[in-house]
C-alpha cells in the first residue's frame, strides 16, 4: 500500500508537472502570437515639433493647440469664404467692444500678406496693471494680440491675452515663417511642425515652442498614447527621481508591478522610462508607461519630450481592465517608442 501511495503521488506530480509545462508553453506561444500581431500592425509617420514618431495606421491622431513665444496656435478647417467672414466678424465684434477705461477695444489691425500667407493681426483690449518695481508702484500696459491667417488652404488662429503692444512686430515675423502642411506631409526644412502647420526656423529655445499629440485606437477604447515636446524648460527632477520620490507608490507598493524601469536612449535621445502594471483598488489591472527625455533648456533640438501609454482608462474615476496583456502593451510600446527620432532636414 505504501508503494502504491508513492506511485500514485508520483503519477499525480508528473501529471501536474506536465499540465504546468503545457500551460506555460501555451502561454509563451500566446505571448509570441500577441507580439507578432502588434508588431505586424501597419504604421504611419506623424511629425511632432522637430521629431517623427510612427503610430498604428488605424489610430486616430489628435493634436492639441501648439504654442510659440506665448501665442497659442489653433488650426481651423474652413473654406476661403468662411475665413474671410471670420475676419470681418472679429473686426466688427472688437470695434463694438469697450476696454476697461471705456475706450474702443480694437486699437489697430495689420494685414499680413505674401506668396504663402494672408490674414490680419488684431491689437485690442488694453489693460492697465499696477506692479511693484524697485519698491514703487508703476502701471504696466498690456494688450491682447491675435491673428487670423491662412496658408495652403488651411486657417490658423494665434492668440495671446497679455502682451506688450510692441510685440505685434514679433508675431508678424512668426506668421511670415508659417506655411500650411498637407495631411501626412513631412517637411524637409528646419523648423517646428504642428497640426497641419509648419513654422520655419529661425526659432530659439527661449521661444518655448510646444506641441502635443494624443492617439487612440477604436479596437482598444481604454488605450491612450500621448507625445509632447516643449523647448526651453527644465525639470527640477528627472523621471526616475520623481518615481523614486513618489509617496503613493511607497504607500501602495504592492499594487505597482514594474515591467521595466531605468535609463533608455531612443535613437540618440537620452532619456529614462518607467513601465508598470498597476492593480487598482477596485481590482482592475492596467498599465502606465512613460518615457521622458533628458533635455537641454537652451537647445531647441533637445526639448523636454514626454511619451506616455496608458491602458484601463474608463469614465473619470472608473478605471477598467486593460484590453492589452502585458506582452501586448510592451510590444505596442516598443513599436512606437523605438521609432521616435529627430526629423532629418536639408
Amino acid at each position: 500500500m505504501k508503494i502504491l501511495r508513492v506511485t500514485v503521488a508520483f503519477s499525480i506530480a508528473l501529471s501536474l508537472g506536465a499540465t504546468t509545462a503545457y500551460l506555460w508553453e501555451n502561454h509563451q506561444v500566446k505571448a509570441i502570437d500577441m507580439d507578432k500581431r502588434i508588431l505586424s500592425l501597419p504604421m504611419k509617420v506623424v511629425c511632432v515639433g522637430r521629431f517623427l514618431v510612427d503610430v498604428p495606421e488605424i489610430a486616430t491622431v489628435t493634436y492639441r493647440s501648439a504654442s510659440v513665444s506665448g501665442w497659442n496656435i489653433l488650426t481651423i478647417p474652413e473654406t476661403d469664404e468662411e475665413f474671410n467672414l471670420r475676419i470681418r466678424e472679429k473686426e466688427n465684434l472688437l470695434t463694438a467692444r469697450r476696454n476697461e477705461r471705456n475706450g474702443v477695444s480694437l486699437e489697430s489691425t495689420r494685414n499680413v500678406g505674401g506668396s504663402e500667407i494672408a490674414g490680419k493681426i488684431f491689437l485690442f483690449n488694453r489693460r492697465w496693471i499696477p506692479i511693484m518695481r524697485a519698491g514703487k508702484e508703476v502701471v504696466s500696459e498690456v494688450v491682447a494680440i491675435d491673428a487670423l491667417v491662412r496658408s495652403g488652404g488651411i486657417s490658423y488662429e494665434f492668440r495671446a491675452d497679455f502682451r506688450h503692444p510692441e510685440q505685434v512686430e514679433h508675431l508678424e515675423k512668426i506668421i511670415r515663417q508659417l506655411r500650411g502642411l498637407p495631411v501626412a506631409h513631412i517637411p524637409e526644412e528646419a523648423g517646428f511642425c504642428f497640426d497641419r502647420g509648419f513654422i520655419r526656423d529661425p526659432l530659439t529655445a527661449e521661444q518655448n515652442e510646444s506641441v502635443s499629440i494624443f492617439l487612440g485606437i477604436k479596437e482598444y477604447p481604454d488605450l491612450a498614447v500621448s507625445l509632447s515636446s516643449t523647448a526651453g524648460i527644465d525639470h527640477n527632477k528627472t523621471l526616475l527621481q520623481r518615481h523614486s520620490d513618489s509617496d503613493i507608490q511607497k504607500e501602495y507598493s504592492s499594487q505597482f508591478h514594474p515591467l521595466r524601469i531605468g535609463a533608455r536612449s531612443l535613437n540618440g535621445i537620452t532619456g529614462e522610462e518607467v513601465l508598470q502594471r498597476v492593480d487598482e483598488l477596485n481590482g482592475v489591472k492596467l498599465h502606465g508607461f512613460m518615457w521622458e527625455s533628458i533635455g537641454n533648456k537652451t537647445d531647441v533640438y533637445l526639448p523636454s519630450l514626454s511619451l506616455e501609454l496608458d491602458t484601463g482608462l474608463g469614465r473619470p474615476g472608473k478605471p477598467v481592465n486593460s484590453s492589452l496583456s502585458d506582452a501586448e502593451a510592451m510590444a505596442l510600446w516598443e513599436k512606437i517608442s523605438s521609432s521616435l527620432r529627430r526629423r532629418s532636414v536639408r
